[in-house]
């Protein structure tokens, strides 16, 4: 069974080169001895995910036997929404690996393109689902270094943090830029981020355990953090940088987990945030030279994304500033 989808990207991975500006065409064919695509689409007019009943995604899925993986192609503009992976994971079995995220083509609303089979959308949802002789396992490099003591959100207006642990939020992050080493200190006033914690209940949390969001304003006259999409009261966060050495770190650490699995990578789908690339990392195709070292010259494609779909701690989420790939492997060596 044969499937296509193509979507509009700001950059794509191919193999082992990465092309950040300029015109570009990169595809990944799937194909083996009982390996099954089904291509699926959800249009503007079916409303935001969140309004998506598990029998109306599962009747686009049509599934014929359990998904090896889901491949999801948002427009960030009418279904950029955080529930978008968490519906999908709902659909599925426990467990099914997800890939893909928020398209980074258009600038505007409209002006992404989606392409499955005859269609043609600039709105909404298109991807695939994998079924059959295949194998897919998640490779994630999660960006972000936590800075600064766990906090717990204890007051919120909207999507305003206005106290952590009982103090005024703004405060509290400029306490701990205080106390950072100036390279950190820089990074975070500069550009300040949360980390909010997958799990408030976990004793210790570690790198990939935060959901990283942006702090769009920090208000010194009110106090308050202005976080897009919110944080809930109750929440626990630990401030965060962002920087090359932590995301080269990440990957290499990833890379060398999907290794310990020995049989060997055929193909490879691979979703990155638009906040990686030459800017972060200090050199130009650093992600695909690193996983073709690691993994073999493996048939790669990856696309840049305004969010991408990676886990935390085993729940599927818009993450955003990382890589999530999905490695393709037969079901036996």
């Amino acid at each position: 069974m044969c499937s296509s989808d193509l979507v509009t990207s700001a950059g794509v991975l191919a193999n082992g080169e990465e092309h950040h500006a300029g015109a570009t065409l990169a595809a990944l064919a799937i194909s083996g001895p009982g390996v099954r695509a089904r291509s699926f689409a959800f249009d503007p007019t079916d409303g935001p995910p969140e309004a998506w009943s598990r029998p109306l995604i599962r009747s686009r899925l049509r599934p014929a036997s359990p998904p090896r993986a889901i491949a999801v192609f948002a427009d960030p503009f009418s279904s950029g929404s955080a529930a978008l992976p968490e519906v999908f994971a709902g659909a599925a079995p426990p467990g099914t690996p997800l890939v893909g995220g928020l398209l980074t083509g258009g600038s505007q609303p409209g002006t992404n393109v989606m392409v499955t089979e005859d269609r043609v959308l600039n709105g909404g949802v298109v991807g695939f689902v994998l079924e059959g002789a295949i194998d897919a396992t998640q490779i994630v490099a999660h960006s972000g270094r936590s800075v600064g003591p766990p906090m717990v959100v204890t007051d919120v207006s909207g999507g305003t943090v206005r106290g952590l642990s009982g103090r005024p939020a703004a405060e509290r992050l400029d306490e701990v830029v205080a106390q950072l080493p100036p390279a950190d200190r820089e990074r975070l006033a500069g550009r300040p981020l949360i980390g909010i914690a997958a799990d408030a209940m976990q004793p210790v949390h570690g790198r990939g355990d935060f959901l990283l969001r942006p702090v769009a304003t920090v208000d010194r006259v009110g106090g308050g953090l202005l976080v897009p999409g919110g944080v809930p009261r109750g929440a626990t966060i630990r401030f965060q940088v962002v920087d090359g050495d932590t995301e080269r770190e990440d990957l290499a650490m990833a890379l060398d987990l999907a290794n310990l699995d020995e049989r060997p990578v055929r193909g490879l789908l691979a979703a990155s945030s638009i906040g990686r690339g030459p800017t972060l990392l200090g050199e130009s195709g650093h992600d695909a030279a690193r996983i073709q070292a690691r993994l073999g010259e493996i048939p790669a494609l990856g696309f840049v994304t305004a969010a991408e779909i990676a886990p935390i701690r085993n729940r599927p989420y818009l993450a955003g500033l990382g890589l999530s790939a999905l490695a393709l492997r037969s079901p036996h060596a």
